[in-house]
């Protein structure tokens, strides 16, 4: 094994999960969702983007559980043969980097359109790749541990903008319910769902959780806690800020600038900036975690940390030259994320899963 530490499902399958997906979709998933489903996005949130990421976690933890000491790089070979299932893994490799490289623009370019305009978007990535890389030259108990840090965090923020946002609140925002049927909820729910579905990334650090029978249920209660943190963001957005949330770029960070309470108490959008950093430095560190491991392994090394600079100046180079601004980075995020989400998180690990199946791979049958 590259990687000897252990973590708990309380550390990975629950709070580690939770961030990864939560720190960059609380910034764009209320405007897009609002884009297609009005004021019934919350219900896209809650619904159709907890069910689908339920699904995703069902596949993962039974591929899991079939190829127990095993991350998915390790195991695809063994389901489809060695020269398909060695490029599956490197897609997965690539597809990290890839997701990767979007985390690391998303963070530049929120801190140039909220805060520091003048400073060069190289520099935000840069540092927050420094730190990322730090983070998994530690390994993953550092990871896990520096996250436990960081939840608290992230609930009071959350708290202290719903609490001193909600005498604005005009929650007629929402109404009427369900006014066109529920197709614009399942559309809504769309691009939000591929964010759900990040927790495949769970397939490269499965095999280093402590009892990985229960690794299901903490992760099923991460994607619901997910999902009701996301809907009441939304909720409070669309409240207070009606038809103009799907027209912002970052309308959770918009209703924090909302706020001001008896003149003294403004620029609250400093917790949004302070949860956004926190948040997305253990974000890229998972997915720079999962990609270097995945590299390691696949080239038959002996430690994955040889691979963590590359891949560090590989995500530099890719993040400055993705998009030109923020504007098209949501366009991108609306339309071709999706579909380009759920082939890695869906419909890739249930081949695999019956394909295991079908040809007996994996369980009682490991070593035949």
């Amino acid at each position: 094994m590259l990687e000897r530490g252990k973590v708990t499902n309380r550390q990975a399958a629950f709070l580690l999960m939770f961030t990864t997906v939560i720190a960059t979709a609380v910034l764009f998933v209320p405007a897009i969702t609002a884009a297609a489903a009005k004021q019934d996005g919350w219900l896209s949130l809650l619904v159709v983007a907890t069910t689908y990421g339920l699904v995703v976690a069902l596949v993962i933890v039974k591929l899991g559980l079939r190829f127990p000491d095993k991350t998915l790089v390790e195991y695809a070979p063994l389901v489809l043969g060695p020269f398909l299932g060695k490029l599956v893994g490197a897609g997965y490799i690539f597809w990290f980097v890839h997701v990767n490289a979007i985390i690391v623009r998303e963070f530049g370019d929120f801190l140039l359109s909220a805060f520091l305009p003048e400073t060069p978007l190289m520099a935000f990535n840069i540092i927050l790749l420094l730190l990322a890389a730090l983070a998994v030259k530690s390994g993953l108990e550092v990871i896990c541990r520096a996250n436990e840090f960081i939840i608290p965090l992230f609930f009071l923020s959350l708290a202290a903008i719903v609490a001193l946002v909600a005498h604005n609140a005009d929650f007629s925002n929402l109404l009427p319910l369900l006014e066109k049927g529920f197709k614009p909820v399942l559309r809504g729910g769309l691009a939000p769902s591929g964010w759900r579905g990040e927790i495949v990334v769970m397939m490269m650090i499965l095999p280093y959780i402590n009892y990985p029978d229960k690794t299901g249920r903490y992760l099923a209660a991460s994607v619901v806690l997910i999902g009701v943190v996301l809907s009441l963001a939304t909720v409070m957005t669309t409240a207070v800020m009606g038809g103009l949330t799907e027209h912002l770029t970052f309308p959770f960070f918009s209703l924090a600038r909302y706020i001001a309470v008896a003149r003294f108490l403004e620029r609250m959008e400093v917790l949004i900036l302070v949860m956004w950093v926190a948040g997305v430095t253990i974000k890229v560190a998972v997915f720079y975690y999962a990609a270097a491991l995945g590299a390691g392994q696949l080239l038959g090394l002996r430690d994955y940390r040889p691979v963590v600079l590359p891949i560090g100046v590989i995500l530099a180079a890719w993040s400055h030259g993705l998009y030109e601004d923020a504007r098209e980075l949501v366009v991108w995020l609306a339309t071709i994320w999706p579909p380009y989400a759920y082939t890695f998180e869906l419909i890739i690990p249930s081949l695999l899963l019956l394909v295991a199946v079908l040809r007996k791979k994996g369980g009682a049958h490991v070593g035949r």
